[in-house]
């Protein structure tokens, strides 16, 4: 479903719209018209149908609140996780962002975003 502005004589309409396949061809059938974009506008009601459709996506709700810049925290996990503790027990520097072709080296896992464990 999809949210299209239709035009008719000098008015433009805001139409929520479905594609359904048959036979092969793709069909739309408008599920609602909701009314005159000019009176939509004058009225604040698009914003208003925007918010309230909202409450049903949680992507919808983060870009309304401002914030859908995501940020995620990183976890160390695996043999990195012991090699770091190791060598913090040992007293051995461990330097900050080692590059990739060091994890491959010592068969270490790279470090995992928590949002990619939690999906």
């Amino acid at each position: 479903m999809f949210a299209r502005i239709k035009k008719s004589g000098k008015y433009q309409y805001l139409q929520i719209v479905e594609n359904k396949k048959e036979q092969g061809k793709v069909k739309q059938r408008v599920i609602a018209t909701v009314g005159r974009m000019d009176q939509l506008h004058d009225k604040n009601r698009v914003e208003t149908l925007i918010r309230s459709l909202a409450r049903f996506s949680e992507k919808a709700l983060l870009i309304l609140s401002g914030k859908s810049d995501v940020k995620a925290d990183s976890l160390t996990i695996g043999p990195t996780l012991i090699f770091q503790r190791l060598w913090e027990e040992s007293g051995i520097q461990m330097e900050k962002g080692l590059p990739d072709s060091w994890h491959r080296r010592v068969g270490a896992a790279p470090s995992v975003s928590s949002h990619d464990i939690s999906g």
